[in-house]
């Protein structure tokens, strides 16, 4: 039970690194060139995206406990949100706010399996 603690903190740490990315990084990187060429980096969203999702699905892989509707609906419904970030452009939309979305839906999932 201690590990799926330590994998719910982690996916929980790293989806809430997409929503400070999304949310402070811009301010930050009106103040330093080198911040706003780092947080526009694709390889940067990319890195965070997979492994905020590794980090879920490695949950629901080990926990048994993870694989109830509660966790897993709003679980999936942010990796997809998450991975449609990922494309954003491509389709012309903004990737902020599907990523936002997203990070929160599994930082809630895992919280909420915590707490139960």
């Amino acid at each position: 039970m201690q590990s799926a603690f330590y994998k719910d903190g982690a996916a929980i740490a790293l989806s809430a690194a997409c929503v400070v990315h999304c949310v402070l990084l811009p301010v930050i990187a009106i103040s330093s060139p080198f911040v706003a060429a780092v947080a526009e980096a694709e390889w940067l969203h990319w890195i965070m995206a997979v492994l905020a999702l590794f980090a879920s699905t490695t949950v629901v892989i080990s926990s048994p406990s993870a694989r109830v509707p509660t966790f897993l609906i709003p679980a999936s419904f942010g990796a997809i949100l998450i991975t449609s970030g990922l494309f954003a452009e491509r389709f012309g939309f903004a990737e902020t706010l599907p990523t936002i979305i997203g990070g929160v839906l599994i930082a809630s999932a895992h919280i909420y399996r915590i707490c139960r």
